[in-house]
């Protein structure tokens, strides 16, 4: 394979093909709404490229020649750009097979660049969405999207056939000319080490890496020069990397809780010394450690990482039952996500594990549910201080933060009391504050509870979503608040009822007995006999009520074994 080349020289041979290794990201280039995202980009820069240049540069590509079929290419730089020239030509044959004059080019673009006649698929991408990427793009055919790579493969095709079908035919075979005689630089290696210490070198400085890739590149690096000292062959020691890498992705394309690099940063700041990026954390440990023993300390640490996102799509899973998981995600996702980590690693199937995450929910509500300012949260500084050695002893810790808080000046527990009591409750968490209080009273008359998907709309829909309504509207048609109700009572918790967006548009500004009466919500149901009598004295009546639960559901002595 020469250096300079174009990409219809490296496909023209009929038996060479081309594969993604699983340990590469899958396909993560998106359409959006902005030019500037990768897809219309790749587009543009064909559309407005200069009539007075000739060729047409694709950039650099690594390849890494495979053990046994000498005619196969791993790509291990420029996926990406690779898999998204081959979406386009594929969309460039659905067009050009429709014309029967140009059925001879269509045949030709399909034997070169998707199946030849052997039916040898000529390009393939990671293997858990290359069967949905041949449907798509060889066979035509519908395919389950369950990944977010398919879903943008799927989005990239259907962006890029829908510019092709409207273009005009001649500059359809102008775009075709560009891609196949595109210029190109290519590197072939001929094992895991030297196409480990090639990307690194290229890439190591790339904006367009995620922390994730990045990372992956220096841990490939370290392993090969850890192994200089050690009996153990770089190869054998590069593929364990790989293999774990490839779980990894796999995961990152189940989660959408989070980010890859968000995932990353939770693992390291339960497990690894506090620093600025989570790379700095790998390096300054690894920094300390024998070089002897790096190569066992690295396979650890991705094995570690690999259980790390798996355990989060277990974690993103549970939030839809009834688990305090869902709602300390909900209440500060970043900081408690190092620690839920660390629990699921050593205690995944403890029966006490539910107990130890319902205090970390106390601490967070009365952290953010008060009239003190409150901003340190050492949860994460406990999750990388705790060893899985006694979690009872853990629990005791948390306990004693859930009734004091994390300084010892504060006075965590006046002050959540003072704001419940208090008459402003005109803020985002009261809606979480009322969720919880209709389950309270679901569970009183046996009925199901509200689920955190039910609660949070993970469905999507705007006119499903829960927000917050003054059950004496804000604005009342024909009629003015006095200055003592507005001041005490219209923001009061006893005037706030959970609401769906679409039951809060349809009651508008309507007083209480001019509102709908069906609702599946219990706390609404029982405001019903009160609706021609709402005053003062029932919405602070009704604080009283919400207060009393409230104090009880959020006090840890209750949580004492």
């Amino acid at each position: 394979m020469d250096y300079k080349t174009t990409i219809g020289d490296i496909f023209s041979p009929r038996r060479n093909h081309f594969a993604v290794p699983n340990y590469q990201r899958a396909y993560s280039w998106d359409v959006g709404s902005d030019e500037d995202k990768q897809v219309p980009q790749f587009l543009k820069d064909l559309q407005e490229h200069p009539a007075n240049v000739a060729q047409y540069h694709l950039g650099h590509f690594l390849f890494e020649q495979d053990n046994t079929d000498t005619h196969k290419y791993w790509i291990i730089d420029g996926q990406q750009r690779m898999t998204t020239g081959i979406i386009f030509l594929s969309c460039i044959y659905k067009r050009l097979k429709g014309i029967p004059e140009y059925n001879k080019e269509a045949e030709n673009l399909y034997n070169e660049y998707l199946q030849n006649t052997d039916e040898q698929q000529k390009f393939e991408t990671v293997a858990y969405d290359n069967n949905f990427f041949f449907n798509l793009l060889v066979e035509s055919r519908e395919d389950k999207i369950d990944t977010r790579s398919r879903r943008r493969i799927k989005e990239a095709y259907d962006y890029l056939d829908k510019k092709i079908q409207k273009a005009e035919i001649r500059d359809v075979l102008h775009w075709k000319s560009l891609i196949e005689n595109a210029k190109i630089t290519t590197d072939k290696v001929e094992g895991k080490a030297e196409a480990t210490q090639i990307f690194t070198f290229q890439n190591d400085r790339g904006k367009d890496l995620t922390n994730l890739e990045k990372l992956k590149a220096f841990l490939m690096l370290q392993i090969f020069l850890a192994c200089k000292h050690t009996d153990i062959k770089p190869d054998q020691a590069i593929g364990f990397v790989e293999k774990e890498f490839e779980a990894i992705y796999k995961a990152v394309e189940k989660i959408n809780i989070a980010d890859e690099d968000q995932v990353l940063n939770y693992h390291t700041t339960a497990f690894l010394p506090q620093a600025n990026t989570a790379i700095e954390q790998v390096k300054n440990t690894m920094s300390k450690i024998p070089v002897e023993e790096q190569s066992k300390w690295i396979r650890t640490f991705v094995v570690d990482l690999k259980r790390s996102f798996e355990y989060v799509i277990t974690i993103q899973e549970k939030r839809n039952t009834y688990s305090s998981i869902a709602d300390v995600l909900f209440l500060d996702q970043p900081n408690s996500f190092p620690l839920l980590i660390k629990l699921y690693h050593f205690h995944e199937n403890s029966d006490e594990l539910e107990s130890v995450i319902r205090l970390m929910e106390i601490i967070l509500f009365r952290l953010k549910y008060t009239s003190g300012n409150y901003y340190t949260n050492y949860l994460p500084q406990i999750a990388y201080g705790y060893t899985g050695h006694s979690l009872s002893q853990l629990k005791e810790q948390l306990l004693y933060h859930a009734k004091f808080g994390f300084k010892n000046y504060w006075n965590f527990e006046r002050d959540f009391h003072a704001y419940l009591d208090g008459d402003h409750h005109y803020f985002g968490l009261t809606r979480y504050l009322l969720w919880k209080y209709e389950n309270h009273l679901r569970d009183n008359i046996k009925e199901p509870y509200m689920l955190f998907p039910e609660f949070n709309n993970l469905y999507g829909k705007t006119k499903l979503e829960n927000t917050i309504d003054h059950w004496a509207p804000q604005n009342p048609y024909d009629k003015q608040y006095e200055e003592e109700f507005h001041e005490k009572y219209l923001h009061n918790v006893g005037n706030m009822v959970l609401s769906t967006r679409g039951r809060n548009a349809s009651d508008s500004n309507a007083s209480p007995e001019e509102r709908l009466t069906i609702s599946t919500l219990i706390s609404r149901q029982e405001l019903e006999s009160q609706k021609t009598n709402w005053g003062k004295e029932q919405i602070k009546t009704r604080q009283q009520e919400i207060v009393v639960f409230a104090k009880d559901y959020w006090n840890p002595e209750n949580y004492i074994d």
